[in-house]
């Protein structure tokens, strides 16, 4: 169990901080975006091997990076943000592929069991818990950023808080890399807040129960790929998708009682 500790400490942490990150990423319909913006890390990642550092420095540049060169580009061009991401999605994938070698591509890509230093695990749980205190700290500027660009403008709320969420999200994504993978770890930040947004209504407790999620699949999907000896990003990734899956049923049939109810 000790072994254990580390990734399930991280998985607690960082998949909350994901879920709860993701509720904006989900209502700004910039999910898929969001997902290719993790991968933009390959490239990092390659670097840092290179030099013999460790791949967390490799993988922070280039996302923070990439969520300001988007937030620069949405502002000066009417090319939408999911065409950008998928141009630098697309070409950081081949140049990872291309530079990283064999044996890490598949620790790289899926995530693996971390094992750091005391001091380094500290920073990665108290930074995932300071992101998602700032997530709910400023939850009602960003969405309003989201739902009325123009009444947020008149409330002096510019585009920094766009800048903001993809910050917030790009360092979410660098601190659960090294569990989850570049590949999968933007999924963590969609699929807790999807199954937060079939249970819940209220912005606060959608937030808090996508938190919630986010925390509880990546402590249970590390425990999966535990006892079956395989890489915990797929087993949090699956697991998060089946309890999805699960929130659909529920989410139907609160729908159908609704409507039942107003007719």
């Amino acid at each position: 169990m000790d072994n254990l500790l580390q990734p399930l400490l991280i998985g607690a942490c960082v998949g909350a901080a994901s879920g709860a990150v993701g509720a904006f990423i989900l209502l700004r319909r910039m999910a898929l975006v969001g997902d290719a913006l993790s991968h933009v890390a390959l490239p990092g990642i390659a670097l840092a091997l290179a030099f013999k550092a460790d791949p967390f420095w490799g993988v922070l540049a280039p996302l923070v990076l990439a969520a300001v060169l988007i937030w620069w580009l949405e502002g000066r061009t009417s090319v939408p943000a999911d065409a950008l991401v998928g141009v630098l999605f697309t070409s950081c994938l081949a140049i990872g592929v291309l530079t990283i070698p064999n044996t890490e591509i598949i620790e790289s890509l899926f995530g693996a069991f971390p094992r750091l230093p005391a001091g380094f695990l500290a920073g990665i749980l108290l930074a995932a818990a300071g992101l998602m205190a700032v997530s709910f700290r400023f939850a009602g500027k960003f969405l309003l950023v989201i739902v009325d660009p123009d009444l947020a403008r008149t409330e002096g709320i510019g585009r920094g808080y766009d800048l903001a969420l993809l910050l917030i999200f790009s360092l979410v994504v660098a601190l659960g890399v090294k569990l989850v993978g570049t590949l999968l770890m933007g999924a963590l930040t969609i699929i807790p807040a999807a199954i937060g947004r079939n249970l819940c209504r209220s912005m606060h407790v959608y937030m808090l129960v996508s938190a919630l999620a986010g925390g509880a699949t990546a402590v249970a999907g590390v425990l999966i790929a535990d006892a079956f000896s395989v890489p915990p990003g797929p087993s949090i990734i699956l697991l998060g998708t089946a309890v999805f899956l699960a929130t659909l049923v529920f989410a139907r049939r609160r729908h159908h009682v609704s409507r039942t109810a107003g007719s």
